[in-house]
């Protein structure tokens, strides 16, 4: 994936992040731009997060990634494949496009937020 790609996949995801109230991870240095202000790793060795939400956005489902999220109370992800390992253990799975996904699901949280 190209730098550009990268940068584009980060202002989606800050955007849903930023509707829902809540931050953005990376799985590893090297998927990320330089520059990246994502504020933690999710993929360490040994690492485990316990998040009320995890939103797995374009993750296959590598176990290193599991075994790291795998305490999180809900499991959303969103991936194009079908048959990704990450939808076995997500609680709720959307399979298409983040590019079509994400906007418009930050959309829907902003107009839930607001009320309306």
């Amino acid at each position: 994936m190209d730098e550009e790609s990268k940068s584009r996949n980060i202002e989606l995801a800050k955007a849903l992040a930023d509707a829902l109230g809540g931050e953005i991870a990376r799985r590893a240095p090297s998927a990320t731009p330089a520059g990246c202000p994502w504020t933690a790793r999710s993929a360490a060795p040994g690492r485990r997060f316990h998040l009320s939400l995890y939103l797995a956005v374009g993750i296959s489902g590598a176990i290193q990634h599991i075994v790291g999220m795998k305490g999180s109370r809900s499991i959303i992800a969103i991936n194009k494949d079908a048959e990704a390992p990450i939808f076995e253990i997500a609680d709720f799975g959307v399979v298409g496009n983040l590019f079509d996904i994400l906007p418009a699901l930050t959309e829907e949280v902003k107009k839930a937020r607001a009320g309306g």
